[in-house]
């Protein structure tokens, strides 16, 4: 007569399923950065016209390193050449190392254009 699972198999299976949620922590908190950052560029992009480009870099980059993300200078391009809109530009890659034996990394860009609006 079948009983359910051993001792050893309850073990054995708590094991592998801390082992994929951890796998997927790992993975998620790569792209919940991306959104977090996402989300700082879009609302940067929106009051950029009246800040000077330096103190958009500044903020951006300030916002990474809250969150673990090396953001340089080189990789934000503040964009005033369309006519009328506004552009802020990132790239950066970010990595998760799974137990050591698997890194997980990506490459990212975020583009945002917002119109330039004028209230008279």
């Amino acid at each position: 007569m079948n009983r359910g699972i051993s001792g050893f198999g309850v073990i054995f299976l708590l094991i592998v399923l801390l082992v994929v949620g951890y796998t997927g922590y790992q993975v998620a908190r790569v792209h919940f950065n991306y959104g977090t950052i996402s989300e700082k560029v879009e609302n940067t992009v929106r009051i950029g016209p009246v800040q000077n480009d330096d103190m958009i870099r500044e903020e951006l980059i300030k916002r990474g390193t809250e969150i673990n993300i090396m953001l340089r200078p080189e990789n934000i391009l503040v964009d005033h050449s369309e006519p009328d809109s506004f552009r802020i530009y990132v790239e950066y890659e970010d990595s998760s190392s799974i137990f050591g034996v698997f890194t997980y990394s990506r490459k990212f860009v975020i583009d945002k254009i917002a119109p330039i609006q004028i209230e008279y």
